[in-house]
């Protein structure tokens, strides 16, 4: 039996170091962990703190708010925003020391009016064709900030869309990249594009930083044949919390998605959508009781799911694991396992945990 309410997030220390350690050993690139999204779930406070400690100096936001919270947390580390904010929030952005990706240049034009002291990365579109500036409009922006009374460059990069499914199209961006910034002197910049999927093989000397996310979280993304050495950082255990005798026949669950196939014995709990355990999980998903895995029987809830432990022997409170391994290390639930019955990717999966579960590190 565990003694808990209904679940915590086990943040694991140890599997962090080593996957950070293990990334910083493929090249000489020094690591950005890219942090947004609450730290990909894991928590923003815990996953830069257990940074530091590692002695990474460079992390990636999404937001303001995501890069204010970071700064909080130290004064000695460099902060990126991956995309240009509204010029209404520069104020935050000097105040706060935030480098900021740019691509546009009458948002440059902004910058510069607005009187504050700003470091810039440039960002240039190499195939994503989200956000960044042409190639051809690269050394305009380049020039616009060299001229520039307020405005710094610190960087430039670009951003891989294909990075962890096929290696060519990367290669490809690469060359680009090389060649559109190939007119300018790089050498006081910083020079990145690697992303989790990229670091295992782009090893070109003109990049020197390298921003990483799923990766670092014990996510292997790569096109690539490499050794399984990253480490998951991340388990979610809950807890029976109730049980029913329920007849074949019988459905359970909102929809009455299933019809029960034989006498069930029904374990519920109290984890659902809500706290991020994705409502598709159902019907393929799986929780693991007492060294055992144990089907979902009904449409995950707002708040609970159930699922068979009728070949389980198994009370309330015993534990339940919706992400991890078995005690006896011979079960799984990966993140990949839940993006796969929901159709979906590690990433979305681990960015929708919510806050309504502790998280503890362990």
């Amino acid at each position: 039996m565990v003694c808990m309410d209904r679940g915590y997030i086990y943040v694991n220390k140890e599997n962090y170091l080593n996957n950070i350690s293990y990334l910083n050993s493929l090249s000489d690139k020094e690591l950005c962990l890219v942090v947004k999204a609450n730290g990909y779930g894991h928590g923003i406070e815990w996953t830069v703190n257990t940074a530091m400690e590692a002695g990474v100096k460079w992390f990636a936001v999404a937001t303001i708010s995501e890069a204010i919270a970071v700064r909080k947390m130290s004064e000695n580390i460099r902060i990126l925003l991956l995309t240009e904010p509204s010029l209404s929030e520069v104020g935050k952005v000097a105040t706060n020391d935030i480098d900021l990706t740019v691509y546009n240049d009458f948002f440059i034009d902004g910058l510069d009016k607005s009187g504050f002291s700003i470091n810039t990365h440039i960002k240039v579109d190499t195939g994503m064709h989200r956000v960044g500036c042409e190639p051809e409009d690269f050394e305009k922006i380049y020039n616009q900030i060299q001229q520039s009374d307020n405005v710094s460059l610190v960087g430039i990069c670009t951003h891989f869309p294909m990075a962890d499914i096929e290696k060519e199209p990367t290669d490809e961006s690469i060359k680009l990249f090389k060649k559109t910034i190939s007119n300018v002197d790089t050498k006081d910049l910083l020079i990145h594009s690697d992303n989790s999927g990229s670091i295992y093989y782009n090893f070109d000397p003109t990049f020197n930083l390298s921003r990483i996310g799923l990766a670092v979280y014990g996510c292997n993304i790569t096109p690539v044949n490499m050794e399984e050495k990253l480490k998951p950082t991340m388990e979610i255990k809950t807890r029976i919390s109730n049980i029913q005798h329920r007849k074949k026949g019988e459905a359970v669950s909102y929809g009455k998605a299933l019809k029960l196939e034989r006498d069930t014995i029904v374990g519920t709990s109290p984890v659902g959508y809500a706290d991020g355990y994705p409502w598709n999980s159902f019907p393929e998903g799986k929780v693991i009781v007492n060294n055992q895995f144990c089907k979902l029987v009904g449409r995950v809830t707002m708040d609970q799911i159930l699922f068979d432990i009728t070949d389980v022997n198994a009370e309330v409170n015993d534990e339940v694991v919706i992400l991890g391994f078995s005690e006896d290390k011979k079960l799984n639930v990966s993140v990949f396992d839940i993006a796969e019955w929901n159709k979906t990717i590690e990433w979305e999966i681990l960015t929708n945990i919510t806050d309504r579960l502790e998280r503890v590190e362990v």
